[in-house]
């Protein structure tokens, strides 16, 4: 399926402006209509509210408010105009407890730095053209954390397992 990347706004949250030109230049090539980029996740939080980007793509450490907390302001706060939107955290934090605080803060999906320009596209690709489910509970707003199907799976009982 192609896409029309013209289309689509993307916000790019990036404190380090090197590695933000990195990332821009490489969504750039897929040609977005609107790239905006933003320095943590409190300008970016306001930015999102204005502009109401279809992709964002965050760092994890950034200061005042960095990226997990990002996550969680755009899937719980009430003045979030799309609690849906994708969110791509890059991280040089790779330990698996890293990868689930981000996942269970909301995250669609996680790059590890230091990455290729493949990696970035293959990640917002995939979030265009997979796009998963969104559960929303008492203590979770996200994309459904599951990512296997089970031809086999029989409710409940299954945890049993």
């Amino acid at each position: 399926m192609a896409i029309d990347f013209k289309r689509l706004k993307i916000l790019i949250v990036e404190d380090n402006q090197d590695i933000q030109k990195i990332i821009h230049d490489i969504i750039h090539t897929l040609g977005f209509g609107v790239i905006d980029t933003a320095k943590n996740g409190e300008e970016a939080f306001s930015m999102f509210k204005a502009q109401k980007h279809d992709i964002i793509v965050t760092d994890w450490e950034m200061s005042p408010v960095n990226g997990l907390e990002l996550v969680r302001n755009i899937r719980r706060d009430s003045e979030s105009p799309n609690r849906f939107v994708p969110i791509i955290m890059i991280t040089g934090y790779a330990a698996p407890k890293r990868v689930i605080e981000a996942r269970d803060a909301g995250m669609t999906e996680f790059v590890v730095k230091p990455f290729t320009a493949e990696h970035i596209i293959k990640r917002i690709t995939h979030v265009i053209n997979h796009p998963r489910d969104f559960v929303e509970t008492r203590i979770y707003a996200g994309p459904n954390r599951r990512r296997r199907d089970d031809s086999d799976y029989n409710g409940p009982e299954k945890r049993k397992r």
